[in-house]
Parts: structure tokens; C-alpha cells; sequence
């Protein structure tokens, strides 16, 4: 019987012959006893070098290619991938499942300079902080997703380097308010995400400058109140979702009458004089779904269009 020593041996030999017959074509691969380093240097290499690369790589660096495309499904085929080197190449965007639904905490500094993204999904990981030099001043970037991770603020200082951006995701995060100003370099940003977070509040100026704005998504979120002036520069607004949080009332002033469609249902509503704002506004331009009373307990479940000037106690 074959000693363990000699079996072991025999396995690093066939992985390493293996490898050494397999290898992509303008491509170098080093083979070692518990790495596997491919490198690609190759300009004329335009597509990602699946054929003949070794499925044990540890290390996979393509650099200053004409690649402009890599998929999940590419990278799959090497399971034990460490790392993952992509600088000087013709990259314009990154798949939605490349980086989805990792374990990433952190990435380093710089590490998205030398691809020209438009888009960047860094979706559903465990990302708890942002590295403003994560990409370029000027970046041509115009979708970010950093939805589902656990980001306790808002990125600022990244978003000031995103002047293109047109949608984005910060949905499922732990974000608790929106500062003055905080995205304030975003004035080219049409939709954005903030639903099932953590807000409590959002400063009178959060949205002051990013008047090109046309759907915004605040729902699952824990707001009890809105400064009156909130949404008044967001003259391009069709779409607001204000559902599921903790309104008991809205501020007189709050909804301009530019915003075509308002979800404000399965939010606390007390129904009294403080109520009198959104009672009005019911009956003027109807808002996506019937508000329903939840308190007091005499008009709990009344609808809240349906109200009479006695039940919420105006004078007649």
C-alpha cells in the first residue's frame, strides 16, 4: 500500500502536470505546490481566457488587455480564485453577479482605477465602510449598488466623486439619517434607494441638490416625521414611497403637487386636527392606496379620505 507521504506527492504531481498542459493561450502560468499564478499580458487578448486556464488558479492577473467583459459564470470555473487582478483593461462595466452575494468587508484603495466602470453592484456582501478612493475624481460611473451590506452612513465622500451617477442602491443597509448635504454632489441622480434601513430623520436639505430626481424610495424605514420642505426642490419627482414607516401626520407643505404617484400606506396614521394636511390632500389628488385610521380607537380602520370635518374635530 502507498504511503500517505507518497500519495500527497502524487496528487501535487498531477495537479501540477496537469496545469502545466493547461494553460491559456498569450497567457504565463506558474505552478507551485499551493498557488497556481496565471498572468495575462497579452494586448490582443480580447476575450477572458476560459479555454485551457488551469482550474486550480489562485491567482489570475489579465492586465492591459482589450478584455471589455467578464462574467460570474467565468470566474466560477476557477473555485479556488484568491486573487483577482483586472488593471489596464477596456472594462466599462462589471455584471450584477460578479461581486454579489460575497463575504466582502473591505476593499482596498485605487481598486477600481483603471477600469472605466459605468456601473458597480456590490450588492448583498458584509461592507460596513467606504474608501472614497475606491474609484477615480470624475468617475464615469452612473449605477451604484451597495444594497444589503452593513453601512451605518452614508458613503459621502465616494458619491463626491460621482458627479454621472443616475441610480443609487443603499437599500437593506443600517442607515439611520440623511444629513444635510450628504448627497450633495449628485446632481445628475434620477432614482435612489434608501428603503429598509434604519431612518429615523432626514435633514430638511438631504435631497436639496439633486433636483433631476424623478423616484426615491424611502419605505421600511422607521420615519415618525418630515420637515415640511424635505421634497420642495424635487420638481422632477413622479414617484414617492413613504410606506410601512411611523407617520402619524404629514406637515402641512410636505407633498408637492408635482409628484405624480404616493405610497403612504401601512403607516400609524392619528387620525385628529393634525391630520387635516394629508385628509385634504386625499381628496384633492389621490395617492396610490386607501390610508387607513389607526388611531383613535373610535376611527381605527376608518379610511381617511372618508373622514368628516366632526370626526377630526375642525370647525365647521
Amino acid at each position: 500500500m502507498e504511503s500517505p507521504s507518497l500519495l500527497a506527492l502524487a496528487l501535487i504531481l498531477w495537479f501540477c502536470c496537469y496545469g502545466a498542459l493547461s494553460c491559456p493561450v498569450r497567457c504565463t502560468c506558474h505552478f507551485g505546490t499551493q498557488s497556481t499564478e496565471t498572468v495575462c499580458p497579452d494586448a490582443a487578448l480580447s476575450h477572458y481566457p476560459s479555454n485551457g486556464l488551469p482550474g486550480n488558479t489562485t491567482s489570475l492577473n489579465i492586465q492591459f488587455t482589450n478584455l471589455s467583459s467578464i462574467s460570474a459564470q467565468e470566474l466560477g470555473a476557477t473555485p479556488l480564485l484568491q486573487e483577482l487582478h483586472l488593471p489596464g483593461n477596456s472594462l466599462s462595466s462589471l455584471p450584477g453577479d460578479l461581486l454579489t452575494g460575497n463575504q466582502l468587508r473591505e476593499l482596498p484603495a485605487r481598486v477600481f482605477y483603471h477600469a472605466p466602470l459605468l456601473n458597480l453592484v456590490l450588492k448583498d456582501n458584509r461592507i460596513t465602510s467606504v474608501d472614497a478612493d475606491w474609484l477615480p475624481f470624475n468617475s464615469n460611473l452612473t449605477w451604484l449598488d451597495l444594497s444589503g451590506n452593513n453601512l451605518k452612513k452614508i458613503p459621502s465622500a465616494l458619491l463626491e466623486r460621482l458627479s454621472r451617477l443616475e441610480t443609487l442602491h443603499l437599500s437593506q443597509n443600517f442607515l439611520e439619517t440623511v444629513p444635510a448635504e450628504s448627497l450633495h454632489s449628485l446632481r445628475a441622480l434620477e432614482r435612489l434607494h434608501l428603503e429598509e434601513n434604519k431612518l429615523q430623520s432626514l435633514d430638511a436639505k438631504a435631497f436639496s441638490h439633486n433636483s433631476n430626481l424623478t423616484v426615491l424610495f424611502l419605505q421600511k424605514n422607521k420615519l415618525q416625521t418630515l420637515p415640511a420642505t424635505v421634497f420642495h426642490r424635487l420638481h422632477r419627482l413622479q414617484y414617492l414611497d413613504l410606506s410601512e414607516n411611523q407617520l402619524t401626520f404629514l406637515t402641512p407643505g410636505t407633498l408637492s403637487l408635482g409628484i405624480s404617484l404616493v405610497d403612504l400606506t401601512f403607516n400609524p396614521w392619528h387620525c385628529d386636527a393634525k391630520i387635516e394636511y394629508l385628509w385634504k390632500r386625499l381628496n384633492d389628488t389621490p395617492v396610490q392606496s386607501v390610508l387607513r385610521c389607526a388611531s383613535p380607537k373610535t376611527l381605527k380602520d376608518k379610511a381617511v379620505a372618508d373622514l368628516t370635518p366632526e370626526e377630526l374635530g375642525l370647525p365647521e
